[in-house]
C-alpha cells in the first residue's frame, strides 16, 4: 500500500520583473540536499544550477527561472528560505563606534529577519541608453542564463557580459537584435563604444533594482544604535 502524500501550504511571492505574485511551496529535504551539495562543490556554476533547480522545484506554476533577473532570483530564494527554515538568521556585527577616540570593537550577535528584505529601485533608472543622437541600445538585466562562465581574460568576460545584456540596438525607427548579427559584428559594435557610452551603460547596472535589508542594531557594549544596510544577501546562504 502506497504511503500517504504530505501536503504543504502554498506561499505567494511578489516577483518584481513580472509585476505579479507567484505561488511556491517551501523547501523539502530534497532541496536542502541540492543546496548542501552545491555548497560542498564551492564553485559558482554548481551554486547557480542549484538555486535554479530549487526555485523550479518549489514553483507551483510555470516560471522561466533562467531568464529571471538576478535580483528576483535572490528575493525568491530568501523568501523561500524564510518560509522553509525560518525568517530569523543569527549573524554577528563588529561595532566601529568611536568611544573616547577608541573604536568600541565589540562583536554583537543579532537576528537578521528575512521578512524585512525588500526591493530597492533607484529613481531615474532607465534601460535605454543613448549612444548618439540617433543611435541607442536597450539593456536587460543579468540572469542565471546569461552570466559568462569559465575562466577567461577579464576583457573577454566583459565583452560577453555586455553582448548578453543588450536586448537590441535602435536607430530611428529601426531595431536591430544582436542575436541576428555575427559574433564578430557583436564584438566590433561593443569595441566601437566610447567611454561616455560605457559610463551610461555602467550606470544602468549600478542603478538596477536590488534586494536589500535595512535594520537597527544596538551594540551590547557601548549602546550605539547602528543602521545596518545589507546587500548581496544570498551570500549568507550559498
Amino acid at each position: 500500500m502506497a504511503l500517504p502524500k504530505i501536503e504543504y501550504p502554498a506561499y505567494k511571492i511578489f516577483v518584481q520583473s513580472l509585476d505579479r505574485e507567484i505561488s511556491f511551496r517551501p523547501f523539502l529535504v530534497k532541496e536542502e540536499k541540492i543546496l548542501l551539495m552545491a555548497k560542498e562543490g564551492k564553485d559558482g556554476d554548481s551554486i547557480r544550477t542549484a538555486v535554479s533547480q530549487i526555485i523550479n522545484n518549489c514553483a507551483l506554476e510555470p516560471i522561466d527561472v533562467e531568464n529571471l533577473p538576478l535580483f528576483d532570483i535572490e528575493m525568491i530564494f530568501l523568501k523561500l528560505r524564510a518560509k522553509s527554515v525560518g525568517e530569523n538568521v543569527k549573524l554577528s556585527f563588529h561595532c566601529k563606534n568611536m568611544v573616547d577616540d577608541v573604536e568600541c570593537g565589540e562583536n554583537t550577535d543579532y537576528m537578521l529577519n528575512l521578512d524585512k528584505v525588500k526591493y530597492e529601485i533607484p529613481e531615474g533608472h532607465e534601460s535605454k541608453v543613448r549612444i548618439t543622437e540617433k543611435l541607442g541600445i536597450k539593456l536587460k538585466y543579468p540572469t542565471l542564463g546569461n552570466i559568462p562562465i569559465g575562466e577567461r581574460e577579464e576583457y573577454e568576460l566583459m565583452l560577453e557580459s555586455l553582448i548578453n545584456n543588450i536586448e537590441y540596438v535602435f536607430d530611428g525607427e529601426q531595431v536591430y537584435k544582436l542575436t541576428d548579427a555575427t559574433e564578430q559584428e557583436q564584438v566590433d559594435f561593443i569595441e566601437s563604444l566610447n567611454q561616455e557610452s560605457m559610463d551610461r551603460i555602467e550606470r544602468f547596472f549600478n542603478t538596477s533594482p536590488k534586494v536589500i535589508l535595512q535594520d537597527d542594531v544596538q551594540c551590547k557594549k557601548c549602546g550605539y544604535q547602528h543602521k545596518l544596510h545589507a546587500e548581496n544577501l544570498l551570500d549568507f546562504f550559498i
